[in-house]
């Protein structure tokens, strides 16, 4: 009888057991198909699950700086090449003629031909075929320096207002004045005022030769104003008028110089910005 109420009651509590260990799978199996029905309602859980570990992660956030960095070097290299293209733009030559009028001066002329000289530069001098008288070696430094030489009549007239034969013998006396120190014919001739009279039948052929930039330099004493004016108005291939026959003027030029050479310009003469 005992006996009988002990198997019952060993029977009773397997039963059970058996019971609760039944639902507890139950539960666990049905807690695991939730989470896989949720995780794939929302795949960004997932990818969150799959995020490297600490310092796996540190690693991550390097290469992305990295490919940032990669990124701003190639906004640099961008840049840079923006810039280079800037530079190869400026070594493209932009030639510009200075030109100077009036002399020879036995002061500032030789003061201009020495600032000249020592920065490589050639100029055109339109001289006055009276200035030359007592000048010669001015006009023989000029030649020898490799400055090109050019009319600008022998008494600094308006040729407009003169009579043919009259406008032939200033340019002819000046053309004679210029051979005899250089030994050479020159070719182009700057008319004062700019005036050249188109009808002249005199005995030579010559190329008149007028400007771009006129600072008007024999107007002010002001060095600073005359330079102001040149960079402001000067582009490439322009013809710029100055005179040799004051020292503001002179002082302008080499200040001239040393600006348009900073901007990358090639100072040349006539010849070779109007024949070339």
């Amino acid at each position: 009888m005992v006996r009988s109420i002990l198997w019952r009651l060993i029977g009773c509590l397997c039963f059970w057991w058996s019971l609760g260990l039944a639902l507890f799978f139950i539960s666990f199996g049905v807690n695991r198909i939730e989470k896989a029905v949720q995780n794939s309602a929302n795949p960004e859980r997932i990818l969150s699950n799959q995020r490297p570990d600490r310092n796996t992660d540190a690693e991550f956030q390097d290469s992305v700086q990295t490919m940032e960095n990669t990124g701003m070097g190639q906004s640099a290299a961008v840049q840079v090449s923006e810039n280079s293209s800037i530079r190869a733009e400026k070594t493209i030559t932009a030639k510009v003629a200075l030109t100077f009028d009036d002399g020879p001066h036995p002061v500032y002329t030789p003061q201009l031909l020495d600032g000249l000289n020592e920065r490589g530069v050639h100029a055109t001098f339109f001289v006055v075929g009276k200035n030359i008288l007592g000048n010669e070696a001015l006009l023989k430094r000029m030649e020898t320096e490799g400055h090109l030489i050019g009319n600008h009549t022998y008494s600094h007239v308006k040729l407009s207002e003169l009579d043919i034969a009259r406008a032939c013998a200033e340019v002819e006396k000046t053309n004679a004045l210029i051979c005899e120190v250089t030994g050479k014919e020159p070719e182009f001739i700057r008319p004062p005022f700019g005036e050249w009279k188109k009808a002249m039948e005199c005995s030579f052929e010559m190329i008149p030769v007028l400007w771009d930039v006129d600072p008007l330099d024999w107007t002010t004493k002001n060095t600073a104003l005359v330079v102001e004016r040149v960079l402001k108005d000067t582009k490439p291939g322009d013809i710029i008028l100055l005179h040799d026959y004051y020292q503001s003027s002179v002082d302008a030029a080499l200040g001239i110089v040393d600006a348009l050479t900073e901007r990358g310009y090639k100072f040349v003469t006539v010849d070779e910005l109007i024949l070339e």
